[in-house]
């Protein structure tokens, strides 16, 4: 537009009602936020360098698609793409969003808080949501050295969402299983991490813990040199035998046992719990999901923000960037 034409335009809005003015407004806030998550996608494209249906690194800007994407054509295949081709986004009508949902995640909002933010109904919140979390799980530290503390952590098994096929009749939502620890009624999460780092091993075990899916779990992880500190659960002793690493357990009713102790991995327990309380109980199907989400955030000690989080989820990892 030119300067005269944007002059005139500018001089026309004093005519504008106030109506006309807010709609004017979410207008230009909505273009505002496409632009800037148009400007964060373009980041995989230079991240990419290469066209993601054959690889060739030749490419151009080749106009924009019907929503105002940039698109570019490969030197190659001549086929198109934008910069969330081969991603679970490039279908997602409204990508404006995309960032203030992201903003929604950081701040741990439930769905129906994040549709009303959003302006969206519900149940484009939790599409946008889960389109986003399998992204994330994807950040397990790659070893464990040193002194690694390591235990279990108890979530009653929840069919949120479930409407037939249950195995138990349903129950009111925030019900206490009958016993804590092991049982039907839980499943066990299994947690580690090593002194020093924020950046916890977490995953859900295949079923109750025992020596073999303990040591399936950490096996891969523990250097041989690590020490594996646990409570006194006998699983612990038999999978760090198998395994090969020193373990030292914590007796029963003690708290410390020398210079060695759970206290860090216990207080990660606290933190997930209550990281995951403003949902209200998470399905166990999702579980490894909101985890994964818990841990990317957990993982910088909160400090991520909303557009690493987006630009993570479409495989431009900057969690150490400034942005």
């Amino acid at each position: 537009m030119r300067k005269r034409e944007f002059e005139r335009l500018l001089v026309s809005l004093g005519g504008l009602s106030p109506a006309q003015l807010r709609h004017v407004s979410q207008k230009v806030g909505s273009l505002n936020e496409r632009r800037e998550v148009q400007d964060l996608t373009d980041k995989r494209v230079e991240a990419l360098g290469a066209c993601p249906h054959c690889g060739n690194v030749e490419f151009a800007r080749w106009g924009r698609t019907g929503a105002g994407d940039q698109r570019y054509r490969c030197g190659g295949c001549f086929k198109t793409f934008t910069s969330l081709t081969g991603t679970p986004f490039s279908r997602v009508h409204n990508k404006a969003k995309l960032l203030e949902n992201a903003s929604c995640m950081k701040d741990l909002l439930s769905v129906r808080d994040a549709a009303e933010r959003l302006g969206v109904h519900r149940n484009t919140a939790f599409r946008y949501r889960h389109l986003m979390m399998p992204l994330l799980d994807k950040h397990q530290p790659g070893e464990l050295s040193g002194v690694a503390e390591a235990d279990e952590a108890f979530f009653r098994r929840s069919y949120k969402g479930q409407k037939s096929g249950m195995p138990r009749p349903s129950h009111r939502r925030g019900t206490r299983a009958s016993k804590r620890g092991i049982s039907r009624e839980q499943v066990a999460v299994l947690t580690a991490v090593a002194r020093g780092s924020r950046n916890s091993f977490i995953t859900v075990l295949p079923s109750v813990p025992s020596a073999a899916t303990i040591g399936a779990a950490l096996g891969p992880l523990l250097k041989p040199d690590a020490v594996l500190v646990s409570d006194s659960a006998s699983a612990y002793k038999t999978a760090g035998k198998a395994l090969g690493v020193v373990v030292r357990q914590i007796p029963r009713g003690l708290h410390k046992l020398g210079p060695y102790h759970i206290q860090n991995v216990n207080a990660l327990h606290s933190r997930i719990k209550e990281g995951l309380r403003p949902f209200r109980g998470v399905a166990t199907k999702n579980l490894p999901l909101y985890l994964a989400w818990f841990r990317f955030f957990d993982r910088t000690g909160g400090a991520a923000k909303p557009r690493q989080l987006l630009l993570d989820a479409i495989g431009v990892p900057v969690i150490n960037t400034d942005l």
